[in-house]
């Protein structure tokens, strides 16, 4: 079965709004990650932290779950297919990659320095676990959000062509 014009254009808005949602909450998480060293206050600190956990919650992993859902879908019910194409492997494989990212480092770090700063609020500061973390979170939400932005690149150049099948 294919869809016809009208729900594939409906099932891509979809993607590309879910997509979108992923990225620029992904992009907020990294700019509040990033100010993170200018705070003092331990209240704002943990604010912070409890913000960017619940965006990490209730937005990115739903919306990173509809992207993969849609995207699935549109594979499965266009001529883009699953392995017909190599933009669309890249963007499956750097896909998987930032979902595994989050779901074992990004998100359970981002808990710990959540737990951490509720009880220490400004002396937080001075955990060395609290500190190795905030590097890691930072580092590791710039790098996500790079990946976002390539996949969404990829989505709108699809620089590579079909793939050479044997027959």
């Amino acid at each position: 079965m294919k869809l016809n014009i009208n729900q594939r254009n409906w099932l891509l808005s979809l993607h590309i709004t879910a997509g979108g949602l992923w990225f620029g909450t992904a992009l907020c998480s990294a700019a509040l990650a990033l100010s993170l060293r200018a705070l003092t206050n331990g209240d704002a600190l943990y604010g912070i932290n409890v913000a960017r956990n619940l965006m990490g919650q209730f937005i990115i992993v739903p919306a990173a779950v509809l992207s993969v859902i849609t995207g699935v879908l549109l594979c499965s019910f266009t001529n883009w297919g699953f392995f017909k194409h190599n933009w669309v492997m890249v963007k499956q494989l750097l896909t998987l990659i930032s979902i595994v990212a989050g779901s074992i480092w990004l998100g359970p770090w981002t808990k710990e320095m959540t737990t951490i700063s509720e009880t220490a609020r400004s002396q937080a500061w001075q955990n060395a676990d609290y500190l190795r973390l905030e590097n890691a979170v930072m580092v590791g939400g710039v790098l996500q959000t790079i990946v976002l932005i390539i996949i969404i690149f990829i989505s709108t150049v699809k620089p590579w062509s079909r793939r050479k099948t044997s027959r």
